[in-house]
């Protein structure tokens, strides 16, 4: 009978591991291209015109947990119509979701803020805004790499500030990107 038992036993706990719930590995931290695009609208008694630029952007994400992360992303764009006119941005942001850092879905919400800077090719004048932008995304990460997309809506008090007057602006940027995790 003990014999039997200890036969049991050994087979159970060489079969646990086996038959156990896989813990999800967590990767905290990727390294990743987007294609990227800022639109603006500005509205004035004049009419409406609509500002957009497009690029790729570099970013990277510091995840502390799989609800919390970080994320910095540097942006070059060129304007739609001139590309002369270029666009240069930093957004920073703090994010809040779910499946940051394990494999699988994820969506989350942003805050943050971002400092670009407008210049035209041949003239040393430059333009800055900044402000702060509240965001989503959502995307699938895979072991080795995830997709994701992302917008962040932007305070527009200085885009308004430029136009002068009684301009009625609004702003996003957004990207759809592919990153390494590890």
């Amino acid at each position: 009978m003990f014999k039997k038992a200890l036969i049991a036993a050994s087979i159970s706990m060489t079969a646990t591991p086996a038959l156990a719930t896989e813990v999800d590995e967590q990767k905290r931290f990727s390294v990743g291209i987007s294609s990227f695009a800022t639109a603006t609208s500005i509205d004035t008694y004049y009419g409406s015109e609509d500002e957009n630029f497009s690029g790729f952007a570099l970013f990277g994400t510091a995840a502390v947990n799989d609800n919390f992360a970080f994320r910095l992303t540097y942006a070059n764009q060129s304007h739609e119509d001139d590309s002369n006119l270029d666009l240069t941005a930093i957004e920073g942001s703090v994010i809040a979701g779910t499946g940051l850092a394990t494999t699988g879905f994820k969506a989350y919400g942003s805050l943050g803020f971002f400092n670009e800077t407008l210049e035209y090719s041949g003239y040393s004048e430059e333009f800055d805004f900044n402000g702060l932008m509240l965001g989503g995304g959502i995307g699938y990460n895979w072991n080795p790499v995830s997709l994701e997309l992302w917008i962040n809506f932007r305070d527009a008090g200085d885009y308004e500030d430029f136009v002068g007057g009684d301009a009625d602006a609004t702003a996003a940027s957004g990207g759809i990107g592919l990153s390494a995790r590890f």
